[in-house]
């Protein structure tokens, strides 16, 4: 890493709010890179829940204030990094605002993350080392009897009930991976991509070795709410 990368990556303020279903979560976390190499969590709160993510300025405001960055402080985050999905529509909605917040105040570059992204450099070392495979798939749970399956190649939310299975070999990740049928699967005890890899997707953005992504959420599945059928009330006069 050059110095100057060095400089714009020194504080780094993690979010993600994408864990959906059974699984759902939110996480904030001040990064630092280590003096050994890689990157060290300074700080790390967390909630479980379906409610958790849309709480999750709590969280960012507890780990900046136990990190001594943000308001009140000598130092700001330099930059704040977001898993964009896919995975919960309200906690992408939150977990994205809120990060283009602390960004804005701080003045600092935001970037976007999603979470196969994060967790695809170990993901590729557990494809080489499991012999002959087609890939890897990241399986996370969505609404009730769907779930989102993430290659390398994008994302796709899929019914159960209508997957039909790849042909070949793959290795399977993420909190929903037991439930795709897939019928020669090596299963991965990866699920959650950790603060460190998604701090190091970020920068690894920002120095411009991977294309640029918004950080805005990844909507893979149609919201849930719909219009009433006899339509809008109209609007008062």
């Amino acid at each position: 890493m050059s110095s100057a990368v060095s400089v714009m990556a020194e504080r780094i303020l993690v979010l993600d709010g994408s864990p959906a279903g059974d699984a759902a979560a939110g996480m904030a976390a001040c990064v630092t890179p280590a003096p050994e190499g890689g990157y060290t969590v300074l700080t790390q709160t967390g909630a479980a829940g379906k409610q958790a993510a849309e709480g999750i300025g709590l969280l960012a405001a507890s780990a900046l204030q136990q990190a001594g960055w943000g308001a009140g402080h000598a130092v700001q985050p330099d930059l704040v990094a977001v898993v964009t999905g896919p995975g919960s529509f309200t906690g992408l909605r939150a977990s994205c605002a809120m990060a283009a917040g602390y960004a804005l105040g701080a003045g600092c570059p935001l970037v976007g993350v999603t979470r196969g992204e994060a967790l695809r450099p170990e993901l590729d070392a557990q494809c080489a080392s499991s012999g002959s495979v087609n890939g890897w798939l990241l399986v996370t749970a969505a609404r009730r009897g769907r779930v989102f399956v993430e290659r390398a190649e994008g994302v796709q939310a899929v019914a159960l009930a209508d997957w039909s299975p790849l042909p070949g070999r793959w290795v399977l990740a993420g909190d929903a991976a037991a439930s795709l049928p897939v019928e020669d699967a090596v299963f991965s005890a990866l699920i959650q991509p950790t603060a460190i890899q998604i701090a190091a997707v970020a920068v690894a953005r920002l120095t411009g070795q991977l294309a640029p992504r918004d950080a805005l959420p990844l909507y893979v599945d149609p919201p849930e709410a719909k219009l009433p059928a006899a339509g809008l009330r109209s609007a008062p006069v």
